[in-house]
């Protein structure tokens, strides 16, 4: 199952690969764009390294309509943004958290906003500074988990799913 995130923002401002890169290590992550173009819109994914770890994401720009024909509910929320930029990853922890980061950015240089239209949730600054912790934190858990045959059964145990994590943890089992 993949997951997607959306930023809605004018395509002239979109930050570079170094300005990106600058403004999340300014944040304290240990974070490098490995692709070589400084313009992120020729490319049509994202390799990234977050602490060490390296992941690949897609990413998409498109027309604002062509998002917000399948999501009505976006469409209040715009107003002069000319780009969508899609973010496109599946169960990966680092995807997660590099995409969150760089969503930061997009916010706080191109005045973006940000949707996980999964959910139909509207990301904020603060939401998206709050996740990285917890994308971090559960790529740290997965990174040290005991192999399948090292695992308990767990067929009695009962857990009940509702929120955002626990859909995100679900997926990357």
């Amino acid at each position: 199952m993949s997951m997607t995130q959306v930023a809605f923002l004018k395509k002239s401002d979109i930050p570079t690969r170094t300005e990106i890169e600058a403004t999340i290590q300014g944040l304290g992550y240990d974070f490098k764009i490995l692709d070589d173009s400084e313009n992120i819109t020729e490319l049509d994914g994202l390799s990234c390294s977050i602490n060490g770890h390296e992941t690949f994401f897609e990413t998409y720009f498109e027309q604002p309509s062509e998002i917000t024909k399948d999501c009505e509910w976006v469409k209040p929320d715009l107003t002069n943004q000319d780009t969508a930029i899609s973010f496109i990853w599946g169960a990966d922890f680092a995807a997660g958290a590099c995409i969150g980061l760089i969503s930061i950015v997009l916010i706080d240089k191109g005045q973006a906003l940000v949707y996980y239209l999964d959910d139909e949730m509207k990301y904020s600054r603060e939401m998206l500074i709050a996740d990285t912790p917890q994308f971090l934190n559960e790529l740290a858990k997965q990174n040290r988990a005991p192999s399948s045959t090292d695992k308990k059964s767990t067929k009695n145990v009962k857990t009940e799913k509702n929120s955002f994590w626990d859909k995100l943890k679900d997926l990357f089992k």
